[in-house]
């Protein structure tokens, strides 16, 4: 139960963090490296309630910023388009951040340009918790598949190394998913490259 509450505790200050954070998904699979017998449901159920709680509070922040004096008249009018054009198309919008959230992909930036458009934050919390439910119960249980196939005891350097290790994934997944043309790939139905 300690370890649930400490889940919970580092994912949304993970997720409150504007940046310089490790994805989310990297803690969930070292905690199924570490907690093999967890169940996967429960632990990506306190884990996409944390995250979501969390960015869901960076978003309002970021909202409440925009609402400031220093903030641009001209960026605020222009954030409000971007409103309309949302709520005008709720389940389009819905089912792109579904897809999102369904991604390693990290969500800081998504969150905090959806706060200063105005549009309602339930809109976007929503989708994203149902998304990384799944996407944390996948994390979780590579972590743990992992533990029981190669017998891995979690040392503080086996947890630097997976760290690492983790990052670097992420990072060439990040650029795979950049390099993608994904215009031309969806025009022409063949994975094309930006050159």
């Amino acid at each position: 139960m300690t370890s649930l509450l400490t889940l919970f505790v580092l994912v949304f200050f993970l997720n409150v963090l504007p940046a310089f954070a490790p994805p989310t998904w990297v803690l969930l699979s070292f905690f199924g490296l570490r907690f093999p017998d967890a169940n996967p449901w429960w632990v990506a159920l306190i884990a996409a309630t944390a995250a979501t709680s969390g960015r869901t509070v960076l978003a309002y922040f970021a909202q409440r910023i925009s609402e400031s004096r220093w903030f641009p008249q001209s960026m605020r009018a222009n954030l409000g388009i971007v409103a309309e054009a949302i709520e005008r198309r709720r389940a389009v919008s819905s089912a792109a951040i579904l897809l999102f959230a369904f991604s390693p992909l990290p969500s800081n930036a998504l969150f905090l340009a959806y706060g200063p458009s105005g549009a309602p934050l339930p809109l976007l919390a929503v989708p994203f918790f149902a998304g990384r439910c799944v996407s944390y119960t996948f994390a979780f249980t590579g972590g743990a598949v992992v533990a029981e196939q190669f017998d891995i005891e979690v040392s503080g350097r086996t947890s630097a190394l997976y760290f690492v290790a983790s990052q670097l994934a992420s990072i060439i997944l990040v650029y795979v998913f950049a390099r993608i043309d994904w215009r031309r790939s969806w025009y022409e139905r063949q994975l094309r490259w930006v050159r």
